[in-house]
């Protein structure tokens, strides 16, 4: 029982004995391997599973140390029949949950409050991106920038016993004040601002900084001005807020001092790299908008992030450190490549202000105390510093590319991109659908954003090597400078290399599948030489589900059948293949699916 419901992927970043060990886990604590139940000796569980004895062996003596298993003494390993204890969840009661779903999903639906979000903030992205050949999707980093070696090093530093005694007796509503201390004197006076640590308020992420500052400035009488098109995120935050969103138009400067500017009680700026349109705020038209905040009484909330990063030239001046910058609340964010798992950003304002704010924060999660202290040491060793030059030059390298790239392929196309930020802005021509040409492209390998209901793209360059950016723009420059109709391909007139068995077991052999199904899930699928295939999906709340199955060859047919999936029957495909993309056709020449055919590395 217990090997049938382990299937291993050799690919991931997970060791073979750790998988082993939590597959095992999970059995146990689901009940699908009861108390008491003897488990299969490590020689016959590595034979099942492909694996060194040894390897089951350790993931064994872990089991038995965490209490999941016991011993006999020449019997072998049971699971622990104290585990009942705990409270397992049987299979039968679980069935009986799931056939009170109906009632329970009436229950709940009188008891909860309607949630609205809007359609702009959903916006959907292949969970597997990475894996894609030319993933130019922004807010997002190539995980090879990340300095991980310096990270493990200052982790090994704050656990130290003394550390500990300080970061680890940290009141819930205090922030650690050698971060403080380090925003204070080394991050701040390099922007040209000068504040005292009461001035500053420490949060887990820019969205959480923007929905206390939406609840502390903004009701229903109140407007905020933002640019449009908008950051999704932060728009829907001050929507909820209940006040009015003013749509600030903008030029080649920045936002212009319009009418709408003017009727707003505040307004949220993005001054280094407007998101998503990529265009920076002259020097002279943040001067304007300051003289008109201090004129009007109004407030500016300043998001000065994306200038670490700078690829021409030096970042103009944040707005806050300009002379009258008192009534600019200043936000920023650490980047994700150098703050990957924590996202922790930082709020500057008045003392009233903070006090206010972290009197709302008190009921809310707060940044941990040992991330704000693991910062803290990454600040002060200088590794932030060395961390961003080091990156900056390889995004200096992506940015430069893109512009050649673009330059020759769309040389007739508009793009703009800022000296900062990691993405440019695209537009196309106006017989191109945006949304059409974002799904055709998805199809190639290509995965770039559309921005609703205009005709432009976002193209970002952190997440893509530097030589794969030409051949990316070239297949974005051939799916616009043709056709892009609705039309569906057959067999018969279908574009690429149709593949006979000798080409499908070339191509197929250890090459890895990857796509989007109908429901909107991001897949993968690992082929091995053997025949066997490993299935992994994630659907929109970010729940995996994996499978196995089998494939081979009948003819020039590409036949599979999963375990579970596609209710375990057999399917036979003629397969074309056209660039990274390979197009399943069934026996009468319809196209039933596309995905992406990719090497495992």
């Amino acid at each position: 029982m217990a090997e049938s419901l382990i299937v291993l992927d050799p690919q991931a970043d997970k060791s073979l004995q750790t998988q082993i060990r939590e597959k095992i886990i999970q059995g146990i604590l689901s009940g699908s391997i009861p108390a008491g139940h003897k488990m299969p000796s490590s020689r016959r569980m590595a034979e099942q599973l492909g694996v060194a004895r040894n390897t089951v062996v350790l993931a064994y003596q872990q089991l038995v140390d965490d209490s999941f298993l016991v011993t006999r003494e020449r019997s072998g390993f049971y699971v622990n029949e104290a585990i009942l204890q705990q409270g397992v969840i049987s299979h039968t009661g679980a069935a009986a949950v799931a056939s009170s779903g109906d009632v329970d999903r009436a229950f709940w639906r009188g008891h909860c409050n309607p949630v609205s979000v809007s359609r702009r903030a959903l916006q959907s992205r292949p969970a597997n991106w990475l894996q894609y050949p030319f993933p130019f999707v922004s807010n997002e980093y190539d995980p090879r920038l990340y300095p991980g070696a310096e990270w493990r090093e200052c982790t090994r530093d704050i656990y130290a016993g003394r550390e500990v005694a300080q970061w680890a007796t940290l009141g819930a509503n205090e922030d650690d004040r050698q971060l403080v201390e380090q925003i204070c004197t080394r991050l701040l006076p390099r922007r040209g601002i000068y504040v005292e640590p009461g001035q500053i308020l420490l949060t887990s992420g820019l969205q959480q900084a923007c929905y206390l500052l939406g609840q502390l400035l903004l009701n229903s009488n109140r407007a905020v001005g933002l640019v449009q098109p908008a950051c999704t995120e932060t728009e829907e935050i001050f929507r909820r807020t209940g006040a009015r969103l003013a749509s600030l138009p903008q030029d080649g400067d920045g936002p212009l001092l319009g009418e709408e500017l003017q009727n707003s009680d505040c307004c949220f700026l993005q001054p280094n790299a407007h998101n998503p349109t990529a265009v920076t705020t002259s020097l002279e038209r943040r001067r304007q908008l300051l003289q008109w905040a201090l004129a009007q009484g109004s407030v500016i909330i300043e998001n000065d992030c994306d200038h670490e990063f700078c690829y021409h030239g030096n970042p103009l001046p944040p707005i806050k450190s300009m002379s009258g910058g008192d009534s600019v609340i200043y936000l920023y964010q650490f980047p994700k490549v150098i703050d990957p798992g924590m996202q922790l950003a930082f709020v500057v304002a008045p003392k009233p202000v903070i006090q206010r704010l972290r009197a709302a924060l008190h009921a809310q999660e707060r940044v941990p105390a040992i991330n704000q202290r693991l910062l803290a040491k990454f600040v002060a060793s200088g590794h932030l510093d060395s961390a961003s030059f080091r990156i900056n030059q390889q995004l200096r390298e992506r940015w430069n590319a893109l512009g050649e790239a673009l330059m020759y392929h769309l040389p007739k196309l508009h793009v703009r991109r800022a000296s900062c930020g990691t993405a440019c802005w695209l537009e196309l021509p106006q017989r191109v659908d945006a949304e059409l040409l974002q799904k055709r492209a998805e199809q190639e390998g290509l995965l770039v954003e559309a921005v609703r209901d205009s005709s432009t793209l976002r193209l970002g360059f952190a997440a893509i090597e530097a030589d794969k950016i030409e051949a990316g723009v070239r297949i974005l420059a051939q799916l616009i400078n043709g056709e892009v109709s609705e039309t569906e391909e057959t067999l018969s007139e279908a574009c690429g290399r149709r593949l006979n068995a000798e080409a499908l077991q070339k191509e197929f052999s250890g090459s890895v599948l990857l796509g989007t199904n109908t429901l909107g899930e991001s897949y993968r699928i690992q082929l091995m030489a053997d025949g066997t295939m490993l299935g992994y999906s994630r659907n929109d709340v970010d729940v995996d589900e994996t499978d196995t199955g089998r494939w081979w060859l009948q003819g020039d047919l590409w036949v599979r059948q999963w375990r579970n999936w596609s209710y375990g029957r057999k399917a036979s495909f003629y397969v074309v293949a056209d660039g990274h993309r390979i197009k399943w056709f069934n026996e009468e020449g319809k196209l039933i699916d596309s995905a992406i055919l990719a090497r495992d590395s």
